[in-house]
C-alpha cells in the first residue's frame, strides 16, 4: 500500500465525512492518527468532553497496531466507504 494510495483515500474519506456516522468518523480518525502520527501524544481528556474523549479513545484503541498496519486498515475501511458512496465523490 503506497503513500499515494493512503493520501488518495484520506482525501476521499474527508470528502465523504458528511455521509459518515459519528462512530465511523471516530474510527477513521483513530486509524488516521496512528497511521500518520504513531503513538498517541494527547493527554486523556475528561469524559465530560465527549468529542475529544472519543477522538483520544479511538487513537489509543488503534495505537497497538503500529503505523503500517493502521495505514492498511484505514485504506481497507476507506475502500468500503468509497464503494458505498461512489456518486458523492
Amino acid at each position: 500500500m503506497s503513500a499515494e494510495e493512503f493520501e488518495r483515500y484520506t482525501k476521499s474519506v474527508s470528502d465523504l465525512r458528511s455521509n459518515l456516522s459519528i462512530p465511523q468518523k471516530i474510527e477513521m480518525y483513530g486509524l488516521w492518527c496512528v497511521a500518520t502520527r504513531g503513538k498517541c501524544t494527547l493527554k486523556q481528556p475528561s469524559r465530560a468532553n465527549m468529542v475529544e474523549y472519543g477522538k483520544w479513545a479511538a487513537w489509543k484503541k488503534y495505537e497497538p497496531l503500529g503505523q503500517q498496519k493502521a495505514r492498511e486498515l484505514f485504506i481497507e475501511k476507506a475502500k468500503t466507504i468509497v464503494a458505498k458512496y461512489p456518486s458523492k465523490l
